[in-house]
């Protein structure tokens, strides 16, 4: 069994749960489509009320890392968008529900390109660029990610190799700008 055949078999099964239960399609419909702007606005209201007012020996520079922190959850998810805008150029996928016989929950989305899954790196490069400065809330943001992922396939917008490659992306996006961020502003 090739890869391609495995992928769409797992796509099948997945996507075949849809339209059985109006609790899980609302479920999965909320993860696929909302999910990652109520991340973005946890992400923004912890950011506001975050308080980090006094210089560390590893930032000595800064009276507060606050911003570094978002500047680099910013920088995460523009890497990882980009990574993603140059792989669509060397790999064009088409979405699933172009394709007959697909469950498509959540209507037609601008692009028709699967591959890699926008939205799967942009929640993955945020929740690991955030567990970078918080583990709690970092955790809780990639194990919502793994929900966004999963809800992207069972909604018949992506194929699961779309939502590996795209988390994938996400997290290297990430730890990139951290190992550029470490290398910068904090001395060891």
């Amino acid at each position: 069994m090739n890869l391609l055949n495995l992928d769409n078999q797992i796509f099948h099964i997945i996507n075949s749960l849809a339209s059985k239960s109006q609790i899980l399609d609302l479920f999965g419909i909320f993860c696929a489509k909302y999910l990652i702007f109520i991340l973005f606005i946890i992400y923004f209201i912890w950011w506001i009320f975050l308080s980090r007012t006094k210089p560390s020996e590893n930032w000595p520079m800064l009276g507060k890392r606050k911003w570094l922190d978002l500047f680099s959850v910013i920088l995460a998810v523009a890497l990882a968008i980009l990574i993603n805008y140059l792989l669509s150029f060397a790999h064009f996928r088409a979405r699933p529900f172009i394709s007959s016989g697909v469950i498509n929950l959540i209507g037609n989305p601008f692009s028709v390109k699967s591959f890699p899954s926008d939205h799967t790196a942009v929640v993955f490069a945020l929740a690991l660029a955030v567990w970078f400065y918080n583990k709690k809330l970092g955790c809780i943001f990639l194990v919502s990610s793994v929900f966004v992922g999963i809800a992207r396939i069972f909604t018949g917008v992506h194929y699961p190799a779309d939502i590996i490659a795209g988390s994938l992306v996400g997290l290297l996006a990430a730890l990139v700008i951290r190992l550029i961020f470490l290398k910068i502003f904090i001395k060891k």
